[in-house]
């Protein structure tokens, strides 16, 4: 099949369950099959912000990056 231009592929997102989470589903455990894609997820970890410069040795070494790391 020849696509002329500006013609648009339709792409659709699949999600496949496990046969346990379908089984969860059908008993009622879990709601809906969002629910059993993420609800393992972890929380944020505030540890995984990035950290702040707390003294002069900190900011000396933001002021001095490489110059290969681009500007900040």
């Amino acid at each position: 099949m020849v696509r002329g231009r500006g013609a648009r592929r339709r792409h659709r997102r699949v999600v496949a369950l496990s046969e346990v989470d379908r089984r969860r589903l059908d008993s009622g455990e879990i709601a809906s099959a969002e629910e059993a894609l993420h609800g393992g997820d972890a929380a944020p970890d505030e540890r995984d912000a990035p950290a702040a410069a707390r003294g002069p040795n900190d900011d000396r070494l933001l002021r001095d990056v490489p110059p290969h790391w681009g500007r900040r």
